[in-house]
Order: structure tokens, then C-alpha cells, then sequence
């Protein structure tokens, strides 16, 4: 029984290589529409089941990851180009954010000394990859990865690739709703306290009070001094004997 372990493995290992073969030739030929994720399962009245590609994750940190590809000049394009004629200018980016490479961050806000230096003297060349993170904090886009290419004519040191789509921005978190003041819950509702009519009271009407004050009662409680009465109506009576 152990002995078929190891070609069971080849086999399905085999099985998914030449289903993924078969995909990307597909990609290689820009069909994205004909291309599917291809599942191998071992529960199901299938053996293989296939489903079709779906759009980038805004909140995956590689499929969210926008791509654009860039032309330079290496004899006299610099950071500066990068940032101000591309990057802002271009695409619109703000004032945080930051570019990096293999080498390591080559610029942000607080490190501008790169500027005037050229893109070569940074580690910036042919087919190597630029990385560019927004850092606002309101709305910021997702990270741009830019493919550098060469050119070595006279009529602008970088330019960017034409492409007619934005760079999208990072979803906002969805934020708790707070519950409606007079929802219920489990059938009790939001109000702590419920109203006489609620309750099923009946509703008798307060008399006005009466405060009585500097009196004194004999044996039978009958008062012997005068009496202050007072009551809500603002009037003061007394009652002598």
C-alpha cells in the first residue's frame, strides 16, 4: 500500500503542471476571457473544476499591486524626472509618498538629497523594477510597481508608458454601524424604560402637595399654633386659632 504512495503524488503533481501549462498560454496570448482557475479535488462528481478569473483584491498586497512601465534616458534621466514629471505630474501622486528599489528607498519626504542625482548612480536600469507607495493618509492608492525600460533618443529623458487607466486607490475600512436608537433586540426594545400605557397603569393625577411648618398639636392633635400652609399654587394661608 505504501509503495503507491509516491506515484500517486508524481501523477497529481504532473496533472496540475499541465493544467497550468495550458492557462498560461492562454495569458501569454492576452485571452484572459478564455482563461479559468482550474481546481483538482478529491470530493465532488468532478475530479477537476474550473472557475473564472476574478478581478484584483484592492486589499491583497499582490494582486492590488497597479503596474505602468517607464522610459528613460539613463545618460540624463534623474530622481527629480521620476517624482515631478511622472509621478506628480502625470499621475497625480501628492506630496507622501515614497520610491524604492533594490537598493532601498531612494526617496520620500524626508529625504530629498537624491533628487539631482541621475536614476543610473541609484541602481535605476534597464528591466528592474521601481516601487512606489502612497503614504497619504486620507484616500491613498494602492502600490504602483514600474518596469524601466531604455531609450536613448534626445527627446525627453522619461516618459511614461500611455495607459488610460487610474491608479486605483485602497478600499476604506468598513466601519461598525451603531444600531438605531429604538431598534429591538430579541424583542426587548432599545428604551430602558417602558410608559404607563406601555405597562398597562392606570394614570392618577398627583394633588397638589401642602407643606405645613412652625405647628404644634395638643393631646386630641389639635394644632394650637398657627399653622403655614403651603402649597403649588404660590399661596400662603395661616391659620390661627
Amino acid at each position: 500500500m505504501a509503495g503507491n504512495i509516491i506515484p500517486a503524488i508524481a501523477t497529481t503533481n504532473a496533472m496540475t503542471a499541465a493544467l497550468c501549462v495550458l492557462q498560461a498560454f492562454k495569458v501569454l496570448k492576452n485571452d484572459y476571457d478564455s482563461a479559468k482557475m482550474v481546481f483538482l479535488e478529491r470530493s465532488g462528481a468532478r475530479a477537476i473544476n474550473t472557475d473564472s478569473l476574478k478581478p484584483p483584491n484592492p486589499d491583497c498586497a499582490v494582486c492590488a499591486v497597479a503596474q505602468r512601465k517607464i522610459f528613460i534616458n539613463p545618460e540624463s534621466a534623474t530622481l527629480n524626472d521620476l517624482v515631478e514629471k511622472v509621478l506628480r505630474l502625470e499621475l497625480g501622486y501628492g506630496e507622501e509618498f515614497s520610491v524604492s528599489n533594490q537598493i532601498g528607498t531612494i526617496y520620500d519626504p524626508d529625504l530629498e538629497d537624491n533628487l539631482p542625482k541621475k536614476l543610473s548612480e541609484l541602481g535605476v536600469e534597464k528591466d528592474s523594477f521601481i516601487t512606489v507607495v502612497d503614504e497619504e493618509d486620507d484616500n491613498p492608492r494602492v502600490n504602483l510597481e514600474i518596469l524601466v525600460s531604455e531609450r536613448t533618443d534626445d527627446k525627453s529623458p522619461i516618459s511614461l508608458e500611455a495607459s488610460d487607466a487610474d491608479i486605483p486607490r485602497k478600499p476604506k475600512p468598513a466601519g461598525e454601524q451603531q444600531p438605531p436608537v429604538n431598534a429591538q433586540e430579541n424583542g426587548i426594545s432599545g428604551k430602558l424604560k417602558r410608559t404607563a400605557d406601555e405597562a398597562g397603569l392606570e394614570v392618577v393625577e398627583a394633588q397638589p402637595s401642602k407643606k405645613i411648618a412652625n405647628g404644634t398639636e395638643d393631646c386630641n392633635n389639635t394644632p394650637t399654633n398657627p399653622i403655614i400652609v403651603e402649597d403649588d399654587t404660590g399661596t400662603i394661608l395661616i391659620d390661627a386659632d
